[in-house]
């Protein structure tokens, strides 16, 4: 077996009032994108981020990131506000409806904004991630888990 791999998924709150709902391998740089308009989404060009309204840790593969990305962009703006407002919910959610082996962990949004914004662009160029290192223990969660090869 090998370890999962780790994604974000996030929600961001664009200056239009509006959420725009991505997942990344690395959301420090990937924010720092956004908000400057460097390589961010075509929406976060012509709609800056304000902030990070909320985001999780995922372990799994790439498909399930994208499945559990697809599943928050589908859902109404009420249902995004209360996820925002109570992370804890959506993982939950997901194991009902998605996949209950999924590892889904909320993480501080305003640790992720600090550190983008000491990120400059060799940093940036380079992929560098602040919380590579960071166990999942750090964000409210247990040990990696585990998928099969």
């Amino acid at each position: 077996m090998k370890a999962a791999q780790c994604f974000w998924l996030y929600v961001l709150e664009c200056d239009n009032g509006k959420f725009y709902t991505g997942y990344t391998r690395n959301l420090a740089v990937r924010y720092y994108r956004h908000k400057n308009g460097k390589q961010g989404a075509k929406y976060t060009r012509g709609f800056k981020p304000v902030r990070i309204a909320q985001c999780w840790r995922l372990f799994g593969s790439v498909g399930a990131a994208l499945k559990v990305e697809r599943f928050i962009k589908k859902q109404p703006r009420a249902t995004k506000e209360r996820w925002v407002k109570n992370p804890d919910v959506l993982p939950k959610i997901i194991a009902d409806k998605l996949d209950p082996d999924l590892k889904l962990i909320p993480f501080d949004s305003r640790l992720v904004e600090r550190e983008s914004e000491k990120l400059d662009l060799k940093k940036v160029r380079s992929g560098f991630d602040p919380f590579a290192q960071t166990p999942p223990a750090e964000a409210g969660g247990g040990e990696i888990p585990r998928t099969r090869s």
